[in-house]
């Protein structure tokens, strides 16, 4: 018996060493990244934050990259577990351009941030099994540092603070990128999501005979808000319904404008609900607008839900469209033309307006730097996006919920808001709540 129970001790200890040299291995010098880091140093391009993801692109230049295997984004958490990120990379002969995502609404996902402290680096394989790491030149661009809070679930929080800093290393400064994640409440100004209900005030949008888009939308606004505040959610709306004549079009970019309310509220997402309008009335159904350069899950979920649960229909539209009910509009070149010749007539510098840059305002503007905002107080007819430069992005998402010129669609509108708000309730809660 004695036998038996020291050769059981010995096999013990055997896998017990055994254990330990492959945790070892796997976790080889984690604590020295720092004296680990290669000379060179990404060039940062852009760096922030749209909707829940963040996304950082830049440039290394190194004299070899024949050999270079795979390349990962490394979030070393409080110097002892790191945790890799796909990481898309391109190489020519002595470059490597390196992104977090092809889609400005993916990335790293903010939300299974977990807590605690982490440092970023890019992390290279070599054909040859070598690893090297490698840091981000200080930020000298005019992108601010991060501040992010998840969204509301049972009542809580997490911040996530993402900065540039330095850490002194044998003498030596040594850049990094910061990322501090802690549990908080989310303080009274910032929200999860915000409710765009569309025009108001002298702006009544589409009409048809006593019905205005206006009205309508400001009802469905109001119903969205309680729904999704019954997931748990911290919803505000861009209006309340009270707006009188001096609130139009024109206002949208003032201080208490829709534009400014979105940023100051520092939501994750925004939906804008409007109702659509043509000349003629034989153009019907719902129509998602999303900006350019997103994956369309949600706008497809908005879409699908929406026309399965409202018993209504895909628009019948087909410019700028994507997929059924999915849109994604950006200026044509004549109306850039239209734009620079204003410019040039009203006497200021023409905005940098291309193909790529989205035209409807609610999807360009709220997003910041990430969807090419713009409007930064030159045009005297518009007050100032107070966000515009920003690199804090809210993702966001305009629904049309038909047409209110073709009676099948305006019947539907008005007598199944229940079933519009819940399709829309459905699509926020599965992947927006539960993601």
């Amino acid at each position: 018996m004695k036998k038996i129970l020291k050769f059981l001790l010995k096999v013990c200890i055997l896998i017990a060493v055994i254990y330990g040299i492959i945790y070892c291995i796997k976790n080889k010098n984690i604590k020295d990244i720092f004296k680990m880091l290669e000379n060179e140093k990404i060039n940062i391009e852009e760096y922030y934050i749209y909707g829940t993801h963040f996304n950082i692109n830049g440039k290394l230049s190194i004299i070899d990259t024949s050999e270079i295997k795979d390349v990962k984004i490394s979030f070393l958490q409080n110097n002892k577990k790191e945790t890799e990120y796909k990481c898309i990379y391109k190489v020519d002969d002595k470059n490597i351009e390196i992104s977090t995502s092809e889609f400005i609404n993916h990335g790293i996902y903010l939300e299974d941030i977990n807590y605690g402290q982490y440092y970023i680096f890019i992390k290279i394989y070599y054909n040859n099994d070598t690893i090297k790491y490698y840091t981000f030149n200080e930020n000298n661009m005019l992108y601010k540092d991060l501040e992010y809070y998840t969204i509301t679930k049972n009542g809580m929080n997490n911040k996530i603070d993402i900065s540039f800093k330095n850490k002194k290393i044998q003498n030596k400064e040594i850049p990094y990128i910061n990322v501090l994640c802690k549990k908080t409440k989310l303080p009274e100004e910032v929200y999860d999501i915000s409710i765009d209900p569309g025009h108001g005030g002298s702006d009544p949008g589409a009409i048809n005979e006593k019905y205005k888009e206006a009205d309508i939308v400001m009802e469905y606004g109001i119903l969205i808000k309680e729904k999704l505040e019954e997931l748990g959610l911290k919803v505000i709306l861009t209006r309340d319904g009270t707006e009188d004549d001096t609130y139009s079009l024109y206002s949208t970019y003032n201080h208490n404008g829709r534009v400014n309310v979105v940023g100051r509220a520092r939501v994750k997402y925004n939906l804008s609900i409007h109702i659509n309008s043509l000349d003629v009335n034989t153009v019907s159904g719902t129509e998602i607008y999303a900006p350019p350069n997103v994956e369309l899950e949600i706008a497809q979920a908005f879409a699908d839900n929406i026309v399965n649960i409202a018993k209504t229909t895909y628009s019948t539209r087909t410019i700028n469209k994507t997929s059924n009910g999915v849109y994604v509009r950006t200026f044509t070149k004549d109306e850039i033309i239209e734009s620079n010749n204003n410019a040039e007539k009203e006497g200021y510098l023409p905005y940098n307006i291309t193909t790529e840059t989205p035209y409807l305002y609610m999807i360009r503007e709220v997003g910041g730097i990430v969807t090419k905002a713009y409007i930064d107080g030159r045009n005297k007819a518009y007050g100032i996006n107070e966000y515009y430069n920003s690199n804090i992005g809210v993702e966001s998402y305009l629904i049309e919920l038909g047409y209110i010129n073709n009676q099948k669609d305006l019947n539907n509108i008005l007598n199944n808001k229940e079933l519009y708000i819940k399709a829309i309730e459905k699509t926020v809660e599965e992947h927006i709540c539960n993601n």
